[in-house]
């Protein structure tokens, strides 16, 4: 990928390789059913990228995602498989300091801070929460010069910069949150490449092994099966609740389905191409795609009956889903092995 080296301004910012012009990955490309997913899963997804590493090598965690009571799984890259397949160590930070003693110490040893922050100071947020609303997020530093106050970073669907108000807002710099003493540390994990990724067919061999580890994380029940359990209860509280809330319900739960899914589909399109001889695994390709789709209408159908203040029991939509989901498990159950011997 072509990179540029950005000066180091006045003497007190740091060298660094920063990507000149980062094109979005195909997993965010306009073809996607669901173009964001989570602010973590998109930010990796475009820091391997830049890495020029394909991120879909490490998706097979998405088989294993359960409806947790009031939300489906917040989908992450497991630490362990970041480590195995791209020789990437993430590990939470130790804040103490300022925010920014913190991120200048780790990028000038050539690693990229993962930080929680308030998208209020996120330019790219700016046609939701930019000097709006103040909202959880995180981002990945891998640029910061402390003297320009200007830093760059990898969120949601590429990498950007901030500076001066917005770079003070983000590190915690401004008067009314440096002196504010109720105001936690941020969460902060970084990430050290401390090996180089694994090569193929290695890559497609270890990815896959970790596939059958994760089958043995199945739910133990249908996690679709668990939400209609619960849905005309939630489906009462969209009701009576504000548009806000069920931008809130519909992020948590249609689209942390959706999108996970459409992630494992594209992990075994992944494994097609790296020329796997397991054709058992190409119908849960399908039924994960279907599932991915089939959540997009589920949400276009709450939409609507919140518009209409009517209830919708959504049973095609739900059908389809448990259905979908019953057989891409069976799928790769027969593609990959039963969870029990996996664990074993």
């Amino acid at each position: 990928m072509k990179s540029t080296t950005v000066p180091s301004e006045g003497g007190g910012g740091l060298d660094a390789t920063t990507p000149a012009s980062v094109q979005p990955h195909p997993l965010h490309g306009p073809d996607a059913i669901w173009q964001e997913t989570n602010c973590y899963i998109d930010l990796w997804v475009e820091l391997l990228h830049a890495w020029g590493l394909d991120p879909r090598a490490a998706l097979p965690f998405t088989a294993a995602q359960d409806f947790e009571g009031d939300h489906f799984t917040f989908f992450k890259y497991p630490q362990a498989d970041l480590e195995t397949l791209y020789g990437t160590v993430v590990q939470e930070m130790a804040v103490y300091d300022t925010l920014q003693a913190h991120v200048v110490a780790q990028v000038e040893r050539g690693h990229t801070v993962l930080v929680e922050v308030d998208s209020y100071y996120l330019p790219d947020t700016h046609a939701t929460a930019y000097q709006r609303e103040h909202v959880k997020t995180t981002v990945g530093i891998d640029y910061i010069n402390p003297l320009a106050q200007r830093l760059s970073y990898y969120h949601s669907l590429g990498y950007h910069s901030a500076q001066d108000e917005d770079y003070r807002g983000l590190l915690r710099l401004s008067p009314e949150l440096s002196g504010n003493g109720n105001i936690l540390f941020p969460y902060a994990e970084c990430a050290k490449r401390v090996r180089p990724a694994l090569a193929m067919p290695a890559m497609a061999d270890a990815s896959a092994a970790l596939m059958r580890q994760h089958l043995a994380r199945l739910p133990a029940i249908n996690p679709v099966s668990q939400w209609r359990q619960e849905f005309d209860e939630h489906m009462d509280t969209l009701l009576a609740r504000d548009d806000a809330y069920f931008h809130l319900y519909t992020f948590n739960l249609p689209r942390q389905l959706g999108a996970n899914f459409e992630m494992l589909h594209h992990w075994l399109r992944w494994l097609d191409e790296q020329g796997s001889s397991n054709r058992l695994a190409v119908p849960a390709a399908e039924t994960a795609y279907a599932i991915a789709t089939e959540a997009k209408v589920l949400q276009f159908r709450l939409a609507r009956a919140v518009a209409r203040r009517r209830a919708d029991p959504c049973t095609q939509s739900l059908d389809a889903l448990e259905s979908s989901y019953d057989k891409t498990i069976e799928s790769l159950i027969s593609a990959f092995g039963r969870p029990d011997a996996a664990a074993a």
